[in-house]
């Protein structure tokens, strides 16, 4: 299934996250993700654990990465980034026209339930806009930039959207899962698109795509979940339904879907200047392989990256990589390419979805 959009009347306008904010946010570094990987029972069919934290890094490409304080849920993150739009003069929730909230998880139903908190939370004198939600991965915020473009499309010519990217992987994942729990970090970013007074975004497209059996490096599905004895990142035994990966498929098949996203976008770069990209960031190994492979075909493309530092945030990694360059918002003669390869969440035995935007 593919999704094109051609319509230049959207623009980026503003980005911002939580990333600094050590209130909400606890660091985990490569120390004790060494610990948590080595909690694994005796009858768990995981890899072993990390044995250093050397290691760690080589593996994950990650120094250190963020979970929730103690005590802090996902509506926290999601008071405290309206919170910050108010600072900014950027405006409260209720002044967009539309909100599309993208929270990821092995449950369907969770995004739902912040978006039924985030309705509560708001007095009847002054409602919410229309909550539009997304259980959608590491495309997520490609999949919310689309259908942002569509609403603005029968928006006033002052309409603006809000792209809420709140991403809690701990929730969903085995801190002694070695294909994981090295990589994926905490984050909290909120985006404004609107239809003028900003980077136009000047060509975007979404896909899911199947990959053949045939093309497995092993038998299996390439993402499943299952209800099983887990680990927390806290170190605590649970029972919880996690994502399982198969690590090698994922991996060839995300470099050469990242590289087809690029190359799509880059068509559109008809005076073959230098471009940003800004890409979704999986995992150090992966995104050192792509990055050779697109040097060796586009060597004029520079890839912005905070994966050391961050941790792969799943649909946040885009627009946090965009708060932390706040120049990237304003029209200048470099053009921008966003990224993004991962899990396709309704078909994620078989599929994977990518995806690229354009801004001139």
């Amino acid at each position: 299934m593919k999704h094109h959009d051609t319509d230049q009347n959207a623009c980026l306008a503003e980005s911002i996250s939580l990333s600094s904010r050590t209130d909400l946010f606890e660091i985990l570094d490569n120390q004790r993700i060494c610990e948590l990987s080595a909690l694994n029972t005796a009858d768990s069919q995981l890899d072993s654990g990390f044995p250093n934290a050397a290691a760690v890094l080589r593996s994950a490409g990650v120094s250190s990465r963020r979970i929730l304080q103690t005590g802090i849920q996902p509506l926290d993150l999601a008071a405290a980034l309206e919170n910050t739009l108010d600072s900014q003069n950027l405006g409260r929730f209720t002044d967009f026209h539309a909100v599309l909230l993208c929270h990821s998880h092995t449950d369907p139903a969770a995004v739902l339930h912040l978006a039924n908190s985030l309705k509560h939370r708001t007095t009847h004198h002054c409602q919410l806009p229309e909550i539009h939600t997304f259980n959608a991965g590491c495309t997520g915020f490609l999949q919310q930039l689309q259908q942002a473009r569509q609403l603005l499309q029968h928006s006033a010519a002052d309409g603006r959207i809000l792209l809420l990217n709140i991403e809690t992987p701990e929730s969903w994942h085995c801190a002694a899962d070695r294909a994981f729990c090295g990589i994926v970090g905490a984050s909290a970013t909120a985006t404004i698109i609107k239809k003028q007074d900003g980077r136009p975004i000047t060509w975007l497209q979404t896909s899911h795509t199947q990959v053949p059996h045939s093309h497995h490096l092993q038998p299996g599905p390439l993402f499943h979940t299952e209800f099983t004895r887990t680990i927390s990142f806290r170190g605590q035994t649970q029972h919880r339904c996690v994502m399982r990966m198969h690590g090698e498929a994922v991996f060839v098949h995300g470099i050469e879907l990242m590289l087809q996203a690029v190359r799509l976008a880059h068509q559109h770069n008809t005076a073959n200047t230098p471009v940003t990209l800004i890409p979704h960031q999986p995992s150090g190994k992966l995104l050192r392989a792509f990055t050779a492979a697109l040097h060796a075909e586009l060597p004029h493309i520079s890839v912005l990256s905070n994966l050391q530092h961050s941790g792969n945030t799943i649909s946040a990694t885009i627009p946090e990589l965009l708060a932390s360059h706040p120049t990237l918002h304003q029209p200048n003669p470099h053009p921008l390419i966003l990224a993004a390869s991962g899990i396709c969440m309704p078909q994620m035995h078989s599929h994977m979805s990518f995806g690229s935007a354009y801004l001139a």
